[in-house]
């Protein structure tokens, strides 16, 4: 039997790039790594008996002038002794997948693209020393970038830039924390800086609570707490201000519409092993798009509480991806069998993935696709009903008043025309066309400004057709060609 020879393996510097920066499409994913880590933290005192989660916090500071930005929480904090060996190892994580948001052990690195020095500083309730783990950015990317540390390995690499020191803690001993620390922050249009931008993608990804303004709260947060097993929000504060989801009852649909949700639909997938999925869709009259301003907008897939992906992962199972934007919902993953993969903007492939999509295409991407399609369908019938309504009036009109402009005459012969061709009552609208053809321009009717000379009405005639032709607006046009005939 041949036996392979493990000594000259290597695991190169490159890793440290691609888990921190290459992990990322969008810089602010890794406040999302951060919070979950902070969850799951909050979490572990909750599962150990200490006090609920309603009594911690998640903080975070964004100082533009000094260019840094703190993440910090008052959880279980790491002890002195356990400290290196959870910070400085690669992909080692004692989470399990089961009750933790985060597994990997990868998450916490993603600030070492971002900035030019990132520290972690924690301590353990009843310990008297705290721990910082200091990680040179700047050296970590010239030696990355260097052809002359190819040789250096990722081991080496992480000895080279990290270090761990510990101090004597003067304060309370039964304080807890950990904090995360980015000192001379880099990004791409300054967007890791930028407060509004930061609490509005923390609204939408990180597990926090319902507004007030969202009447269907309480509700909501009931049915999914008594349907999945780790569902928790928490406050997570950002410079001073509170964070929450985005939802409330007034719907901004497309650029001129509000739609108002006044229920909410319930929603579960179920499979062998009991509910795979629980969720949310709001009840909306389904008017049109729903306004990307409001930040609601689409059925979105959650895990942990936290985004999985963006809005419009879900959109490729609808009839049209367009349609998944009509709507407002979440859906909650329950079961755990379903694994996030390590970007968390999809499931790792499986049987129960495919599973799931199957589902939701089943249950909510083609029925709603239908129900989408009859509403337009309702609308396009309403609208064109309402156009034809108007038709028939104008042509009642111009056969009762006349005609202001010749036209005005032939553009109602013509849409009378196509309206003759997609309905079944023709008869009707030939008496109407007929009629129309026999009408007279309104300077000519009988009783109607007699006194005026041919040249006159020849003159305003002309002038009429050249306002009624000009104007886009055909009611205003007419209005102005009344007025000018009141000072005639």
């Amino acid at each position: 039997m041949s036996r392979k020879n493990t000594n000259q393996l290597t695991i190169g510097k490159h890793i440290l790039d691609t888990l921190s920066i290459g992990m990322y499409n969008n810089p602010l994913m890794l406040f999302r790594e951060y919070i979950q880590n902070s969850a799951d933290a909050i979490d572990q005192i909750a599962c150990m008996g200490g006090h609920y989660v309603r009594y911690s916090k998640i903080e975070i500071i964004i100082n533009g002038k000094e260019r840094s930005i703190t993440i910090r929480d008052n959880a279980t904090g790491i002890k002195a002794k356990d400290v290196l060996k959870k910070l400085h190892d690669i992909g080692r994580s004692s989470k399990k997948t089961k009750n933790s948001r985060g597994f990997r052990g990868i998450g916490r690195l993603g600030g070492l693209g971002y900035c030019e020095e990132l520290r972690f500083i924690t301590k353990s309730k009843g310990e008297s020393r705290y721990s910082v783990s200091k990680w040179d950015c700047a050296k970590l990317r010239t030696l990355i970038s260097s052809s002359d540390n190819d040789s250096l390995d990722a081991i080496k690499l992480v000895e080279t830039i990290a270090e761990l020191e510990q101090y004597k803690y003067t304060k309370d001993k039964s304080d807890q924390f950990f904090i995360v620390e980015m000192h001379n922050v880099r990004s791409s249009r300054n967007v890791l800086l930028d407060v509004p931008v930061i609490r509005s993608y923390l609204s939408q990804v990180v597990p926090v609570p319902f507004k007030d303004e969202f009447s269907h709260k309480e509700g909501v947060e009931k049915k999914l707490r008594s349907k999945i097993f780790n569902y928790e929000t928490y406050k997570i504060i950002v410079n001073g201000a509170q964070v929450f989801k985005p939802y409330i009852d007034l719907v901004k649909v497309g650029e001129k519409n509000v739609d108002k949700i006044k229920e909410v639909e319930f929603l579960e997938f179920s499979n062998g092993n009991g509910i795979s999925m629980f969720g949310w869709i709001a009840k909306l009259s389904l008017l049109g798009k729903v306004s990307s301003t409001g930040l609601v907008d689409g059925v979105r897939l959650r895990s942990g509480n936290i985004l999985v992906g963006d809005k419009d992962l879900l959109c490729d199972y609808f009839r049209e991806r367009r349609f998944n934007s009509y709507l407002v919902g979440e859906l909650h993953v329950v079961d755990h069998r379903l694994v996030l993969n390590s970007r968390r903007d999809d499931f790792e492939d499986s049987q129960y993935k495919e599973e799931f999509y199957n589902n939701f295409v089943r249950d909510i991407g083609l029925p709603f696709s239908r129900k989408i399609r009859e509403a337009s369908e309702g609308r396009s019938n309403d609208h064109k009903q309402l156009l034809n309504n108007k038709l028939v009036e104008a042509a009642k009109g111009v056969i009762k008043r006349g005609y202001v402009a010749d036209s005005q005459k032939q553009e109602i012969a013509i849409e009378l025309d196509k309206l003759k061709n997609n309905n079944t009552n023709s008869e009707d609208i030939d008496n109407l066309l007929s009629l129309l053809d026999s009408s007279v321009h309104f300077l000519n009717a009988k009783g109607k400004k007699s006194k005026l000379s041919s040249p006159k009405k020849v003159m305003l005639k002309s002038i009429f057709d050249i306002i009624y032709e000009e104007c886009t607006n055909k009611d205003q046009a007419e209005s102005i060609i009344q007025k000018i005939i009141k000072q005639v």
